[in-house]
């Protein structure tokens, strides 16, 4: 079954009183938003729910809180007369910490009647969920109940959470909508744990987390082999690894990929049913050493499920791969309109917008995806270039050295970088420094850069051309094979512009431009 409900919709949090605090405004703009003209109408079963905070002595239970709240927001989704909402955790801090009345303000930023809050406490074998209901007029408690269960038991608990909090805000249920709240992704309590934690370190976005997701959505699939959203997981979570360039202990790239290949064909022959499957496929697909890859999987996911904010980021990311801006961008901000606290996405935008000569708005969104994500490796290797173009030499330096301390064992892009703030800085001592050491690992780079299948992979390139040394940059451009998709990408970033006139680069870019796209 599909967690993520077609009926469940997150928005951000934007009133002029709390201008600045969220990532995105109503019209779709980064922040900061225009004030508010309008009053905003409150429908009557309306509500929010708010991410449940960790009480449990062991900070790693995160997992279990966050866990909780999106599973009860997904569960009231499926009731239809309900309107269903859900604002991104850093927003929700920060509201608390800017307003003594967070809920009331809470209220009238989402623009609903209700807020359901509460906290997670685990003890050993026994978890205890206070959950309140409250009304989001005056701030004060509608409803409210504690639940104190064994941890085989969360199943249940989400069900009779969601079902309980229904019922305060809508009546008697139906029938159908009982059974709805019934459904269960899998009959595993112990399998459905492992799942959220999946969940929780795949939005890390970092080496290590994704590395355990990888390890906690397999032994979900082991626990229980017909959770096909889980064994999705698995798929998506190897090739995420690959898209990032890091590596799993003994295992190759082209190891990964058949894993997750192997993984999404098994999860689409289960249950083709599933948006998740055919979103982990359609990504593996996009590591195509052709001028294009197809795109239908990800169409497919959407049919399936348009509310899935994690394909919605994946697939508008593989848009703009493929010169199409428009599009792209449209996604991304669906994407956000889903799940306004999706770093990823937030991300995305900052590269769409960087590669446009926007660099205000990309460095407004990137600032958004590390005050929601501040382990996001690739969001500082954007930054340092965002930075870099808008004269903020210091600023950069901090940037590349947190990329560096982030990534994996291969440093070759954070160093590619420090050689660019050397250089702006005006030490070119230091640059040809860096950049001598840099030029010795250029085997490997080149190789790492064909394995990579990323854009970012071509900053060496660009570590050269700041330094004006363009026949060494297109020396090095024009090593990398095969040159697909995502190296005709990567020529389109900024830091390449001082070769847009040059044969030999135009030579490169018509030689990867994917077919039917505009010159």
């Amino acid at each position: 079954m599909n967690l993520r409900r077609a009926t469940v919709l997150l928005l951000l949090l934007s009133v002029n009183s709390t201008e600045g605090l969220f990532a995105q405004c109503p019209d779709g703009a980064p922040p900061p938003c225009p004030t508010a003209t309008r009053p905003v109408s409150v429908p009557a079963n309306s509500v929010a729910v708010l991410y449940f905070d960790n009480l449990s002595a062991d900070t790693t239970d995160a997992y279990l809180a966050d866990g909780l709240s999106e599973e009860v927001a997904a569960r009231l989704g499926d009731i239809r007369r309900l309107l269903v909402k859900q604002a991104s955790r850093e927003g929700v801090r920060r509201l608390r910490e800017a307003s003594p009345d967070y809920r009331i303000s809470m209220g009238r930023a989402m623009a609903v009647r209700y807020l359901v809050e509460g906290s997670v406490r685990r003890a050993g074998l026994r978890v205890r969920v206070v959950a309140r209901l409250v009304n989001a007029a005056n701030g004060f408690r509608a409803w409210g109940q504690t639940y104190d269960r064994a941890t085989t038991d969360l199943l249940s608990l989400q069900e009779d959470l969601a079902t309980e909090v229904a019922t305060a805000i809508a009546g008697q249920l139906a029938p159908a909508e009982r059974t709805v709240l019934a459904e269960r992704p899998t009959v595993n309590p112990e399998a459905h744990e492992h799942f959220l934690r999946g969940n929780y370190y795949l939005a890390k976005r970092s080496a290590s987390g994704l590395a355990r997701a990888v390890e906690e959505y397999e032994a979900a699939s082991r626990l229980d082999p017909e959770f096909t959203r889980a064994r999705a997981r698995v798929a998506y979570a190897y090739a995420l690894n690959v898209r990032y360039g890091w590596s799993l202990p003994a295992l190759t790239r082209d190891t990964m990929l058949a894993r997750a290949s192997a993984a999404a064909t098994r999860a689409m022959e289960q249950d083709s049913s599933v948006s998740d499957a055919w979103m982990a496929w359609g990504f593996i697909h996009t590591f195509s050493e052709q001028r294009t890859f197809d795109l239908s999987p990800f169409e497919r996911a959407l049919a399936l499920d348009p509310r899935n904010s994690e394909a919605l980021g994946s697939y508008g990311a593989s848009l703009r791969s493929l010169g199409r801006d428009s599009a792209a961008r449209a996604a991304m901000r669906r994407s956000l309109e889903i799940e306004p606290g999706r770093a990823v996405t937030l991300h995305s935008l900052a590269l769409l917008s960087f590669f446009e000569r926007r660099y205000d708005d990309a460095r407004r969104w990137v600032d958004s995806s590390l005050r929601v994500n501040p382990e996001f490796f690739l969001a500082y290797l954007s930054r340092t270039r965002i930075r870099l173009v808008l004269g903020d030499v210091p600023g950069a330096r901090r940037d590349a050295e947190a990329a560096l301390r982030l990534g994996s064992a291969d440093s070759s892009l954070g160093e590619a970088l420090l050689v660019m703030v050397e250089a702006q800085s005006g030490d070119s001592v230091a640059a040809r420094t860096r950049l001598k050491q840099l030029a010795g690992a250029l085997p490997h780079i080149v190789t790492h850069v064909q394995e990579r299948a990323a854009e970012e992979g071509l900053l060496p390139g660009a570590a050269f051309l700041s330094l004006g040394d363009r026949a060494a940059a297109l020396g090095f451009l024009e090593h990398v094979q095969p040159r697909g998709v995502r190296f005709w990408s990567g020529l389109r970033a900024p830091e390449f512009d001082p070769l847009r006139s040059d044969p030999r680069f135009q030579r490169l870019v018509e030689e990867a431009r994917p077919p039917g796209l505009a010159r």
